[in-house]
């Protein structure tokens, strides 16, 4: 089990640096490209301010992986960095199932995403804590 739990919150942690850097150099043409936003259609100022807002969304995310990857030593420890850690996790499964029920099922992926957050977050969840 240890091993399984190791693949899944390192490969979390790299998601989350991947894609949150990524997201915020290349919003413009994500949107557009992964989410299908016609941003061409938008006003300027209304396109300028949702790729402001995703890109600081995408920073959030890349802030959360640093956070996994720096305190990963402390995570695995137990204590506050994990209670943490699983307050993010689950944050973000709990935001992901609001939306599937207010806003309607999303594309297969992000379904995807969705059960291995939870996976991640109860194997960390079970994990034992010990020494940083």
């Amino acid at each position: 089990m240890p091993l399984v739990t190791r693949v899944f919150y390192y490969g979390y942690t790299w998601m989350l640096l991947c894609v949150g850097g990524s997201g915020i150099l290349i919003a413009a043409w994500e949107l557009p490209h992964i989410f299908s936003v016609d941003l061409s259609a938008m006003a300027p100022q209304p396109a300028a301010t949702l790729l402001t807002q995703y890109r600081f969304l995408k920073s959030m995310e890349l802030a959360f992986g640093l956070f996994c990857f720096v305190y990963r030593r402390e995570i695995w420890a137990g204590g506050t960095a994990r209670r943490l850690f699983l307050a993010g996790v689950f944050g973000g499964v709990a935001a992901r199932l609001i939306s599937l029920a207010v806003d309607g099922v999303p594309h297969w992926a992000f379904l995807v995403f969705a059960g291995l957050e939870l996976v991640c977050g109860v194997l960390m969840l079970l994990q034992p804590s010990r020494p940083a």
